[in-house]
């Protein structure tokens, strides 16, 4: 046992996705089971947590093949078929830069084209939780950029019981384990019923932690002192961390927060969402834009048909060689796999090792 502590704690694989939640008859019992601790025994040599893993099974050309029929040539990028700056034409309340994700779902549920969305939106604490969306007002309730892992895969279980068509909104890591989910191909829960998947570019997300002891909570309220029930907006601009509150924008540079980053960030080379049908991002396009990659058939189609409906404004991507400089960076900081992690990786099951272990 002191041995697997070991190895879970200098790891450090998880990227808090939440992917592997639906799968895991463990956790099923103690949701099923308030209160009650479950056993080991419970842990199934079934490896439905490991092979959905985007920390086990990243992105690869073979993944790329599946999903797209065909393989990038920018390695940067990853694969896709048109490239834009983008707005929209009514900007909703509430987003963060120009609103292109909060637009196309929105129209995507007007549409008809899904039946809900799986999002994520704060509290006022400022703590992300992931939720289905049916309604425009919903969607745009999770508007804005939180900074902060949520595990947004552990509710598509009960997405998936409950819709036939859905979107699903969220960072590379998270896109990867939905497109691993799919290929699961687990009958209990089908995610082939996720008809599109729309990525957010992401450099890195930072712990939440608690306001006395530790994290983004604890640096906002104890080194700024901004109740974060007070805070408007976080934002990163031009390597620093911007914080809004009430009567005063806090900044600092990123190298001051690095302290606060999840580990798995830095070990993680897609800035771009590269499995995405559609990727929206804020860097590389003009400043009242959303960069705007279509990868599958699918994304581009749903693009035209955004622009032919006035939804979208499309033009030309102002600088995709920042995108690509940035994209860079996160390769070259991207660490080598450790024994540590390999030995954790090759364990037969990734959430029963977590969980034996609290």
């Amino acid at each position: 046992m002191k041995d697997l502590e070991l190895i879970l704690s200098a790891a450090d694989v998880c990227s808090h996705c939440g992917a592997c939640l639906p799968f895991c008859e463990w956790d099923a019992f103690e949701r099923a089971h308030p209160g009650q601790r479950g056993s080991a025994d419970l842990c199934r040599p079934c490896m439905h947590c490991y092979r959905v893993c985007p920390r086990a099974h990243p992105v690869t050309p073979k993944a790329e093949q599946t999903v797209f029929g065909a393989t990038r040539s920018n390695d940067l990028l990853g694969y896709y078929v048109g490239a834009w700056g983008a707005k929209p034409v009514i900007k909703a309340a509430g987003v963060q830069d120009a609103g292109v994700t909060t637009a196309l779902v929105k129209f995507l549920l007007r549409e008809g084209l899904i039946d809900g969305a799986v999002l994520t939106r704060r509290n006022e604490a400022w703590i992300p939780e992931p939720f289905v969306a049916t309604t425009e007002e919903e969607v745009e309730s999770a508007a804005g950029s939180k900074y902060t892992a949520s595990p947004a895969l552990s509710i598509m279980a009960t997405a998936l019981e409950r819709f036939s068509r859905l979107a699903f909104v969220g960072v590379p890591c998270q896109i990867t384990a939905l497109r691993n989910m799919q290929q699961v191909k687990d009958k209990r829960y089908d995610a082939r019923r996720v008809k599109i998947l729309i990525g957010l570019f992401c450099a890195e997300s930072f712990t939440y932690g608690v306001t006395n002891s530790h994290g983004i909570a604890a640096f906002v309220e104890k080194e700024l002192g901004l109740p974060l029930t007070a805070v408007t907006r976080f934002d990163i601009k031009k390597n620093n961390l911007l914080v809004y509150g009430p009567d005063r924008v806090e900044s600092r540079p990123l190298a001051e927060v690095k302290d606060y980053a999840w580990p798995f960030c830095y070990s993680c080379r897609d800035l771009t969402a590269e499995l995405a049908d559609i990727s929206v991002g804020a860097v590389g396009s003009k400043a009242d834009e959303n960069a705007l990659l279509a990868r599958s058939k699918l994304g581009l189609e749903i693009v035209e048909q955004a622009r032919e409906a006035g939804i979208l404004q499309l033009a030309d991507l102002r600088n995709p060689g920042l995108i690509e400089r940035i994209a860079k960076n996160k390769h070259d900081r991207r660490a080598a796999v450790t024994p540590d992690e390999e030995r954790f990786l090759f364990k037969r099951s990734i959430r029963g090792n977590f969980k034996k272990n609290q």
